[in-house]
């Protein structure tokens, strides 16, 4: 073996040594990637949620209909359900229209059913799934009061909102009022909002008073 061959092997093995394997470089790649996208998953499940600016557009048809004293505190926390003595999947299925007992309108009030502070059967199996999609959407969901303009400084008496939950078509809406004072003193409704010809209508439910 000549001397220049034995140079040349010296300078090959030392410049392999020096230089990481492909292999090597993309694991570490990807396991960084990883790791940094589920810290930001994670980081954003985390952070309360304000925005949905379609909600606060409703809330003041809601404050208008219903009434709201804009002088009455807010609780930021949502209602966790839109009836008091049920959850949201339980209770939207008491709304499920019965298309079995569906009755053609003839204009003779005789084929109505007329019920007394009861909420009428207005979604379909479509809706409800829909709504309970939303819920599930707005689980970090809080109350912006810049945005609803209560007095947040009065603790005599205050508001509490479900999330409105918004049906299929847009057109029917679902959310629970709680208006109460300290101690054990306040009342809460249900109430299903209805869009007719660009204008929203309201039903009330039963009334709970504490």
């Amino acid at each position: 073996m000549t001397r220049q061959t034995i140079i040349l092997g010296l300078c090959l093995t030392l410049f392999g040594c020096g230089q990481p394997s492909d292999n090597s470089n993309k694991t570490n790649y990807v396991d960084t990637t990883s790791q940094t996208g589920e810290t930001a998953s994670e980081t954003k499940n985390n952070l309360p949620d304000t925005s949905n600016q379609y909600i606060y557009d409703f809330m003041a048809v809601v404050i208008t209909d219903q009434k709201l004293d804009l002088s009455f505190g807010l609780t930021t926390e949502p209602e966790q359900d839109c009836d008091l003595s049920q959850d949201d999947k339980t209770f939207l299925k008491t709304l499920l229209i019965d298309k079995a007992t569906q009755k053609k309108d003839t204009g003779d009030w005789r084929n109505m059913t007329i019920t007394i502070n009861q909420l009428p059967k207005c979604l379909t199996k479509a809706d409800i799934d829909e709504m309970l999609s939303q819920k599930e959407k707005l689980s970090n969901f809080i109350w912006d009061n810049s945005r609803l303009g209560f007095n947040t400084s009065n603790d005599k008496n205050w508001y509490c909102f479900s999330r409105p939950l918004f049906s299929k078509d847009r057109k029917k809406v679902v959310m629970m009022i709680r208006n109460l004072c300290p101690g054990l003193c306040g009342t809460g409704w249900t109430v299903v909002f209805t869009k007719q010809k660009n204008k929203w209508t309201s039903q009330t439910g039963g009334q709970w008073i504490h």
